[in-house]
């Protein structure tokens, strides 16, 4: 991808986090729009910003996510558990006591019952996955 070879100035990118998070947006054409700058480069300004901070994400479809503040602190602590979840899953060796213990570090809730089975807190498809 071109945006990914483009040198960004530092002075350029500080300016693109201000207007991030004076538009509580990321999109190209805003960066486009304000800093007159084309396309590869807002872009990259943006891939950078999604790599070096946690205000901004790309998402699937290629578009970036304002995600600072409590959504952003949530996001991330729902991407770490989901990279252990998903590690466990591809080695094969799904231990529900250490998942209970990432869902802890990653400050989800864990409920104990008076079955001794516990539920944790997280969406539906990951509880499925890893049954707990």
């Amino acid at each position: 991808m071109l945006a990914d070879r483009i040198p960004i100035a530092d002075a350029l990118h500080g300016k693109a986090l201000e207007l991030v998070h004076e538009h509580r947006a990321a999109s190209v054409p805003l960066l486009e729009r304000h800093l007159s700058i084309g396309p590869d480069m807002a872009e990259a300004l943006l891939l950078r910003i999604a790599r070096e901070t946690t205000v901004v994400r790309r998402v699937q479809s290629g578009l970036y996510v304002y995600t600072h503040g409590p959504i952003g602190e949530e996001l991330a602590a729902l991407h770490g558990f989901a990279q252990e979840v998903l590690v466990a899953l591809a080695s094969n060796s799904v231990d529900v006591d250490q998942l209970r213990d990432a869902a802890g570090r990653y400050g989800f809730s864990i409920p104990h019952q008076a079955a001794g089975n516990a539920t944790v807190a997280v969406p539906l498809c990951l509880a499925q996955v890893v049954n707990v």
